[in-house]
């Protein structure tokens, strides 16, 4: 299923993204069409979440990595 996409992509939140925006996209009457909707409206809540858990525990989040220098 993730054969052609990206190794630095994060496959876990985008299926995580997906899982909401059905449910969110259920949870309303299963309306036709407007799949950008439900689709944007679930990676807003997970983003949000995402900076909440960060910022409530800023230990978890790594530290940058030093640029490399080529001299």
């Amino acid at each position: 299923m993730y054969e052609d996409t990206e190794k630095f992509v994060d496959l876990d939140f985008e299926q995580r993204v997906r899982q909401t925006a059905y449910h969110l996209w259920e949870d309303n009457g299963r309306p036709f069409g407007d799949e950008k909707k439900y689709w944007f409206m679930a990676l807003e809540r997970l983003l949000a979440e995402r900076t909440d858990d960060e910022q409530s525990n800023p230990s978890s989040t790594p530290a940058p990595r030093a640029a490399f220098n080529k001299t």
